[in-house]
């Protein structure tokens, strides 16, 4: 086959029509309704995600590229964890941490938090216990809807979920991205 889904005339072996690739809101990664479960391979899939121009997702391996369904987020928050500087450090499901930053932090449709990661190429879903971490930092401002997050001494007023603000925070990759209706956890 010739093209790609990125726009790109390379040559490559869509394996999209035999390999289901599935990321669930939990950051589970599953191949055709299996578990991805190894280490290696889980963290070898999660290296190799990349956008797609038209706003979703796929994995690509020297010739060969599969499209991915994402739930929601392609990166899940498993912890946050206070440096003594008062900046937090992100713990991600691939393994992998990354400095929290509060202007690239929002809350989304049922109160879920988000933030980008990976240089802003990708958005991630706090999970619960993360977001609990997070929530002794948040407090309420002079009325009942403003909320701020205090990171290193300063406080950074937290975004609602709203399309310009889910716009502002997409690289121009992702651009398409709209969060999905999720269920109330």
């Amino acid at each position: 086959m010739t093209g790609s889904s990125d726009g790109t005339s390379a040559e490559f072996f869509d394996a999209t029509p035999f390999l289901k690739l599935v990321i669930d809101k939990d950051g589970r990664w599953f191949q055709n309704g299996t578990e991805i479960v190894h280490p290696s391979v889980y963290r070898q899939f999660c290296a190799m995600l990349e956008p797609t121009a038209d706003g979703g997702y796929q994995v690509r391996m020297d010739r060969e590229v599969c499209r991915v369904e994402v739930e929601d987020a392609p990166f899940v928050i498993l912890r946050v964890m206070e440096q003594d500087s008062g900046s937090f450090l992100l713990l991600l499901n691939d393994g992998t941490t990354e400095p929290f930053d509060p202007d690239q932090f929002w809350i989304g449709e049922h109160n879920v938090p988000y933030c980008t990661v990976k240089n802003g190429v990708f958005h991630a879903r706090f999970s619960r216990p993360a977001y609990y971490q997070l929530a002794s930092h948040i407090v309420q401002g002079q009325n009942e809807n403003e909320f701020f997050i205090e990171v290193e001494g300063k406080r950074v007023p937290v975004k609602k979920y709203c399309r310009h603000v889910v716009q502002a925070f997409q690289p121009a990759s992702e651009k398409k991205w709209q969060p999905r209706k999720a269920t109330p956890q």
